[in-house]
Formats: structure tokens, sequence, C-alpha cells
């Protein structure tokens, strides 16, 4: 049985960091009288007077653990255009991994490529090509409760770098604020005329394509200094100059010595899209982000280093592909209060899946009922497990980018058949479609002529019965229906309804 870390600090309003982040939350009581209001009912007509919970959410896209997209250091790497998050190749983000402590060192100290070499020669270990270096600096031990957390670590030199870059190394990570020195150390030489010392592991980007995850936590939690893989899969921000992480560390015997394709499962996050509400990305490019930095430093604009693209997202906890809570369905759930996005276990969203496509000369809203799932599986000749994570392919992704009527595509799983699923030990089912309860407009048809189960039918049993879901997936890239893996860890925002997610399936 595969063992998962949790890797991540919680993304909360009330965090320590020097940028903040806003949550306004639609709790089930007011979101029912903005629903009713919105298609002229009455509150009393939905199902228990309640609707269903939701969040508006402002953050910056290198809040909390994050990766930094080369497109963050500099507009070019390598003589080519830098790549934006979302063009990140996952294979970088999956890898063995070894954490190097440097716990001892001073936040005024730089970690040299000497303390690299006898970190390495201590624990006995050579990383390989490809390897995930990880940077143990006690950094976040202060994230939840000292304002000062920033300024707590010690970073890398340039030498360091180029030392891990001579291994092989594409990807590292710090539990720091960053991987450079702490911000006013760098800040102090800069203004004292060394322009060199500001954000020199950054700039970096520019002669090498690489990239790193900050503000790791955990790190004391795991088994060992190596010996198991991490995943720093990044929501799937179009565009942007980096984007959250649910960074995890793994060890299970089903990855170990055996090569695994990877294969995108998500839709991103966009503005413009055709969701139910709307998604913005403001990215301070590089030319604004230095003209800024000089101002604020009192310095002339081309005094202070091209550096430091940055993005700023207003969305909401549903945008893209994302986890829904328990919590999202009610306050409740079988009477005990309803999990949020930060308290579902990890153990969920790694798990053996199974694909039911149920695409073909199906119209958008048509049931699926317990036979259509039970003879597909039939028919795959394959038994569901205890954890299993059921695929449903509806045909709905293929609207998603470019039809405004997506919302309405996707068919409608009976309650019948989600029960079954659910007999079956099953706690997580996915989709390409925004729902699983099919189109609205029928739902209310019924639902003003005074037949209430119809409507919302499967999110409603989530106040039943403890189950997940996953919308807005792109299944249309996977080559067989079974046989991998899917990871779609949330991102731990705390006290969600929903969490974004950015899904893959892993096949050997």
């Amino acid at each position: 049985m595969a063992r998962i870390y949790d890797l991540s600090v919680a993304l909360r309003p009330e965090n320590m960091e020097e940028r903040p982040l806003t949550l306004s939350a639609t709790p089930h009581d007011e979101a029912a009288r903005r629903f009713a209001k919105a298609h002229g009912i009455r509150v009393s007509a939905l199902p228990q007077g309640s609707f269903f919970a939701s969040e508006r959410v402002g953050l910056g896209s290198h809040l909390g653990t994050h990766l930094d997209a080369p497109y963050h250091f500099y507009p070019t790497s390598e003589g080519r255009p830098a790549k934006f998050i979302d063009e990140v190749p996952l294979e970088w983000c999956f890898s063995d991994a070894v954490v190097l402590d440097f716990r001892h060192k001073r936040p005024s100290e730089h970690i040299t490529e000497y303390d690299i070499a006898e970190a390495l020669e201590k624990i006995r270990y050579t990383p390989k090509p490809d390897d995930i270096v990880m940077l143990w600096t006690g950094g976040t031990d202060r994230y939840d409760d000292d304002p000062k957390f920033h300024v707590a670590a010690a970073g890398l030199n340039g030498g360091a770098l180029n030392y891990v870059f001579r291994l092989g190394v594409k990807i590292m990570s710090s539990d720091s604020a960053t991987i450079d020195m702490p911000i006013p150390l760098m800040t102090e030489r800069l203004l004292q005329g060394d322009k060199a010392a500001y954000f020199p592991i950054h700039r970096a980007g520019q002669l090498k394509e690489w990239t790193h995850a900050e503000k790791i936590a955990h790190l004391e939690t795991l088994p060992g200094p190596y010996g198991f893989k991490v995943m720093f899969f990044p929501i799937k921000l179009r565009r942007a100059t980096g984007a959250w992480i649910r960074a995890v560390a793994i060890e299970d015997e089903w990855l170990d010595g055996r090569p695994v394709q990877l294969v995108d499962l998500s839709q991103p996050i966009m503005p413009a899209s055709f969701e139910p509400e709307e998604s913005r990305i403001i990215t301070t490019h590089h030319d604004m982000s230095a003209r800024a930095r000089a101002k604020r430093l009192g310095l002339r604009v081309g005094e202070a280093p091209h550096l430091g693209a940055m993005d700023h997202v207003e969305t909401y906890s549903h945008a893209g592909t994302h986890v829904d809570a328990p919590y999202h369905f009610g306050p409740t759930t079988a009477g005990q209060p309803a999990r949020t996005a930060d308290k579902l276990p990890l153990e969920w969203f790694y798990a053996d899946a199974v694909l039911l496509d149920l695409s073909r000369d199906r119209r958008p809203g048509e049931p699926i009922t317990t036979a259509d799932v039970r003879g597909t599986l039939d028919r795959l000749d394959y038994h569901l497990k205890p954890g299993d994570i059921v695929l449903l392919r509806t045909g709905a992704a293929a609207h998603f980018e470019d039809d405004p009527a997506f919302v309405d595509q996707g068919a409608a799983l009976e309650r019948e058949a989600l029960g079954w699923l659910l007999d079956q030990g099953v706690r997580v089912v996915g989709t390409d479609a925004e729902t699983l309860d099919g189109p609205l407009a029928p739902m209310l048809e019924a639902l003003r002529s005074g037949d209430p189960d119809a409507f919302y039918p499967v999110q409603y049993a989530g106040r039943e019965r403890e189950f997940c879901l996953i919308p807005k997936m792109d299944l249309r890239g996977l080559p067989r229906p079974h046989g991998f893996k899917v990871v779609a860890f949330p991102i731990k925002l705390e006290g969600a309804s929903a969490a974004w997610a950015r899904a893959v399936a892993l096949l050997p």
C-alpha cells in the first residue's frame, strides 16, 4: 500500500506572507437565496431549502506552496521564449527526490557548492539526472505564526546551483520563502550597488532552463533523505508565471523501477472561459515589474534588475479541473460535519482508475443508469475494488474551450448508479462535464413541477454519503480504459468547499 506525505502549507486569508489572499465564501443558505433569486423560484422549493457552497478567491500565483515557471525568471531561457507554467512538462515535476539538511545555516549565510557536496557525502547519495533536490532550511517551520518567516532561512549561491546543474538536476525545491537569500539581505546589497547579489538564483533561468518549488513543508515527516518520489504538478493556470501545487512525497512499490508515462487529464483556469463564473489572471510582466521595483526601492529604472514577472489570480474554487469536497454538497454528511477540501485524505486521490466511455451516441442530459455502468465494466472485464477512481467520459471536454454551451453538455448520472458505485467502495468519481447532474434547464422544470428529487440528485446525495467529484477533466488523451493510476491531489485551500487539482494519469 502506498504511503503519501503531505509537503504543502495551507492557503488561508490570514496568512503571514506579504501578499494577501482574499476568500469570499458563499455558504449553503446564502447560495440557496442567490440561486432562487436568479431563477425565480422560492427558496423553500429547493431540497432542504439549501444549495451548494462555493468560494471566490483572489491570490497571487506564488502564494503558499508553488512552482515557479521559467517565464517568472526572464522572458527567455537558453535563447528561446521561456515556458509559462502550463507549458512546464509534467515529467519535470515527478521524480526521485533527495533532501539536504541545511537547518544549521544562518539566514545570512549562503548554501555553497561545498555545502551541497558535503551534505550529499554525509547521506552517501549521488543525484541522478532529473532527480529533484530539496533544500531543508527550516523556513516553513515558522510559516503559520511568524510574519518574519521569509527572513528565517539561508539560500543558495551561484556555485551551488551550478554544482546541481552538473548533476543533471532540472527542478529543485526549498522550504523557505525563496530559494535565494532572504529578500531584505539581497535588497540591502542591491542598494549598495551590487546588482549581482539580487536574486542571482532566479536570474540563472535566463541562461539555463530549470525551475523550483518554494515553501515546501513538513520535511521532518519523511522516512529519510531519499528512497521516495515527489510530485509537484502545478495547477494549470493559462500563461501564468507560477502556480500552486499540492506537493507530496510517495512511497509505492508500484512505482519502483518502472518507467511511467504521464498523461495530463486537466482543463485550465483561464480568462474568458465558458464556465459559470469568470476568472482573471492579471500578469505583471518583467518590464512592468522592473519599474514597480525601481519605484519601491528608490532607484532609476535602469538600476533595478530585470526580474520577477508575477500574477494575481481572481477566480472561484470550482474553476477548471477541481475537487468538489463533501462540504460543497452540504454542511453535514450523514449527520456529521462535512469535510472541506483541505481535510480530505490524500490516499483518495492516488489510486487505480477505470475509464467508462459513455460518450458514443449519447445526448446531453441523457441518463447514465446503473445498467450502463455495470454493462461497461463487464465489457471491459474490470472488477471495481474499494478505493478505485471511476472516470466517466461524456464527450463534454471537446466543448470546454470554445463552446458557450459547455455547462449543458454531459450526461446525468442517476442517483441509483452513484449509490451502486459507492457500495463498491468508490470514493472519487471524475468526469469531463461541468456536473454529473446534466443540464440545468430540465432540472429546473422538474423542480417547478414539484419534483425536487430530480434536482441535482448526485450533488444532494453528498449529504447522505461521503464522496468527492472531480469535474471538468480532459479524458481524451487516455490510451486505454484501465491499467493506470490517477493522481488528483486538491490544493490545500483551507476551509473551502472545493479546491483546484492537477489531474494526471500514470501509465506503466
